[in-house]
């Protein structure tokens, strides 16, 4: 099988199995000899090569969902979940980032550099279609509930992606770009939705970059439900002569860059660290002074929320007039589950357990990485000004009092922090 791969509306290479040396990429001749042209990520710069599966698969792997969504959509299109090949044929038009992937022995429609919004790339979604959607996961995955929507979002969530225009929802047709992400809850957490939502709201407080999110509440005739909703950073919307536009913005997550599988995503299974991360950052940003501050910021306040699931997935570039840190993301205080692991995805000061980890460690951790301790102090310092602040974020709003309990437990974990040595 042969893949051709796209970067917005440019076939940019092909992915295609060998009989000897498995799975492997190359760029197009023309690719490579056109000027101003990016390449898929930082770990597959634009050659005239043949990228081994070793050097390729972990950007394509990283495209695809994890764990039981995996496993479900597997299932659903009768194929081994370890076919990176088929599941990509399946959802690779609609990634992350700028890539989309067809088989070059069918027919396909080429992407563009744009879309217009209007009914030929967007179909009209009500509140209780979206509802039925998501209540119907357990039989078909929402990733793969129509098969002419080949949408494929790295995670082991569940999660729906769709285009939101003046208030109302859309379906993407056609290649189009969706613009927001719709998580529903787990069944077996059922309100880590509304922990995102409360965790990524009080982010902004301390965060330059934070997407927007809310909580959007689906009803149809028998269920009414809430879901964690958040715009899409990797998507643009361009509002012009009364006409909307919308592009893709490429990005990569720091396992992708570093050509790390995402089954390692984790520091202690082969996944990248905090230094590997800040050195790929000083060497390959555009605005390495800006961003390392931003990623020391990431990390501080992902351990004063207590999320100990912040891996190498969940921090991101954005290829966008250059290379920058991309927002940040999936944010959730995972430590309010007392049946979750306590253990940080990366190591800070030699520690994995949340438990053992003061500003100390941060400072020990980060000055290995050439950062002045007085950088980390005034990082520290403005943490905890900012802190006094956090019962304000909600100031008594209705999902605030709905979930009182979670959103107190979350507060505790942060109020954990001022009294840190």
């Amino acid at each position: 099988m042969k893949l051709d791969v796209y970067l917005f509306d440019k076939k940019c290479g092909e992915l295609y199995s060998t009989s000897n040396n498995g799975v492997v990429f190359e760029y197009t001749k023309e690719y490579c000899e056109e000027q101003n042209n990016i390449p898929l990520s930082i770990s597959l710069p634009i050659e005239k090569k043949t990228f081994t599966q070793k050097e390729c698969i972990p950007y394509f792997f990283g495209l695809l969902p994890e764990g039981e969504i995996k496993q479900q959509i597997a299932n659903e299109l009768h194929i081994s979940e370890t076919s990176t090949l088929k599941l990509l044929e399946a959802l690779g038009g609609e990634c992350a980032g700028t890539v989309s992937l067809f088989n070059s022995e069918e027919k396909y429609i080429i992407p563009k550099s744009e879309y217009e919004f209007n009914d030929e790339n967007y179909q009209l979604i009500s509140n209780k279609e979206i509802a039925d959607k998501i209540l119907n996961c357990t039989k078909t995955p929402i990733l793969f509930s129509d098969k002419e929507y080949r949408l494929s979002l790295a995670g082991a969530q569940q999660k729906i992606a769709l285009a939101n225009f003046n208030g109302s929802w859309y379906i993407p047709k056609n290649g189009a770009p969706s613009t927001h992400i719709i998580k529903p809850s787990r069944k077996d957490y059922t309100d880590i939705g509304i922990n995102e939502y409360f965790s990524m709201s009080i982010a902004k407080e301390f965060l330059r970059d934070v997407p927007k999110c809310n909580i959007l509440n689906l009803k149809n005739d028998t269920d009414s439900f809430d879901v964690f909703c958040i715009e899409r950073y990797d998507r643009q919307i361009i509002n012009k002569n009364e006409s909307i536009k919308i592009k893709r913005i490429h990005q990569e997550d720091f396992c992708q860059a570093l050509g790390i599988m995402s089954t390692n995503k984790y520091q202690n299974d082969g996944g990248p660290g905090i230094a590997q991360i800040i050195n790929l950052i000083k060497n390959k940003s555009s605005q390495p002074v800006v961003d390392v501050q931003k990623t020391i910021e990431y990390f501080i306040f992902n351990f004063l929320i207590g999320n100990c699931d912040a891996h190498g997935k969940n921090y991101s570039l954005l290829w966008n007039n250059g290379i920058k840190l991309a927002p940040a993301y999936d944010i959730v205080s995972t430590v309010v589950y007392e049946n979750l692991s306590r253990n940080l995805s990366m190591k800070i000061g030699g520690h994995y357990e949340i438990d053992k980890i003061s500003k100390s460690h941060f400072i020990d951790t980060f000055e290995k990485c050439g950062i002045n301790r007085r950088i980390i102090n005034k990082t520290f310092e403005k943490f905890y000004s900012k802190i006094q602040n956090i019962n304000n974020v909600f100031s008594n709003t209705p999902i605030a009092q709905k979930y009182n309990l979670l959103l107190e437990k979350i507060i505790i974990q942060i109020n954990k922090f001022i009294q840190e040595p």
